[in-house]
């Protein structure tokens, strides 16, 4: 499927994010942060300021403005609102959780539409 150099940009956007989540969970330092506590936040709107206070200097939300952030947190919500956690393969890990989320939405973004 045919993506503008926009959209191409924001798929990158979420790659990057994704592996940067990866990254922070495997480390294992924040196994604390649970998929229910990420839903939480989802559905507060504050998911964005909750990563950077909880995960600080290994997580760099400088790349996403304010309009990007929006719209994944649009997105997400979504997702939280219509999904269960286990139909992305997700039982307890918040982060696991997030980079689910952005693997699915690069997903959805690649997908053929039959003509």
């Amino acid at each position: 499927m045919f993506q503008t150099f926009k959209e191409q940009e924001e798929t990158l956007r979420w790659a990057v994010l994704a592996t940067h989540l990866n990254g922070a969970a495997d480390s294992g330092r924040y196994d604390h942060i649970t998929a229910a506590v990420v839903l939480q936040h989802i559905d507060e709107g504050d998911v964005f300021e909750f990563l950077a206070r909880e995960l600080g200097n290994d997580l760099d939300l400088r790349k996403l403005t304010d309009v990007h952030r929006h719209a994944l947190l649009q997105h997400w919500r979504i997702f939280a609102r219509g999904y269960e956690t286990r139909q992305f393969h997700v039982a307890k890990g918040g982060l696991s959780l997030l980079v689910a989320y952005l693997l699915h939405l690069i997903q959805c973004r690649h997908v053929q539409i039959p003509t």
